[in-house]
């Protein structure tokens, strides 16, 4: 490993972290047992402050054939309930496939987020049972807010869309999306990268979104779940340092 490689990995905090959400998913194993109706009732045993509650709901496009015509209908699932609280920071989600917990800027650090989360995962699987994991994933959204004008997005950013010598340079938009295996840990990183309306005048906002995901899991124990979030949570910062520059790193610090 590098020694700029060892320098990230110390990095533990940015007083300016551009973070916009960040998200811990947990997929579990379908069971047909498993209803709606079990997650009304984790209502009550929630922590103070998450009173607000909202279904959760899926879209589903089913076709139909008969007498040789193919009839297509949309309906909408029910699929768990979503608990706000935190200041309408903190969403829990409790789902009949799985479980999520998010925190909306501001962030503060990875350990408030994973305790928040055990918090919320131990009801969970009060209510689910000895249901296998099946999946774990681990995101983080973050907004560069860069200072105009801007002569060259290689100043801020390693990762970028290159655009050909014989085409005009000044880009009004890009959306651009990477699919990397992490072999060694056994996941996908899905890199998004994209320009969004500002954050105020004087900036261009670029978005970049860190997920991972572990997929195709049968583990049941917790200790392992935790093991390979802090596994994603390490890889993700050295993604995040991979894709900045030491001019970025000046703008957050």
């Amino acid at each position: 490993m590098s020694t700029n490689r060892t320098s990230w990995l110390k990095q533990k905090h940015y007083d300016n972290a551009p973070i916009k959400e960040a998200i811990i998913d947990v997929k579990i194993e379908s069971s047909p047992a498993l209803t709606l109706a079990a997650f009304e009732r984790a209502h009550t045993a929630l922590p103070p402050g998450y009173s607000e509650r909202r279904k959760l709901m899926v879209n589903q496009l089913r076709g139909h054939m008969e007498e040789g015509v193919l009839t297509a209908t949309a309906t909408q699932d029910d699929m768990g309930y979503a608990f706000v609280g935190g200041e309408g920071k903190n969403v829990a989600q409790f789902r009949v496939d799985g479980f999520r917990f998010s925190r909306l800027s501001p962030y503060r650090s990875w350990d408030e987020l994973r305790n928040e989360t055990e918090i919320f995962w131990a009801l969970y699987r009060q209510i689910v049972g000895d249901i296998r994991i099946v999946g774990v994933g681990l995101r983080y959204i973050n907004q560069l807010d860069i200072p105009t004008p801007i002569r060259d997005f290689r100043d801020f950013v390693r990762v970028y869309p290159e655009v050909s010598a014989d085409l005009d340079q000044l880009l009004a938009g890009f959306f651009m999306q990477v699919q990397i295996p992490q072999n060694d840990l056994g996941a996908m990183l899905i890199l998004n990268e994209s320009i969004v309306p500002p954050s105020r005048p004087d900036v261009v906002s670029v978005v970049l979104d860190i997920d991972l995901m572990k997929p195709n899991l049968r583990i049941e124990s917790n200790y392992e779940l935790w093991d390979i979030l802090d596994a994603l949570r390490l890889r993700k910062n050295l993604i995040f340092e991979s894709c900045i520059t030491n001019r970025t790193r000046e703008l957050i610090s």
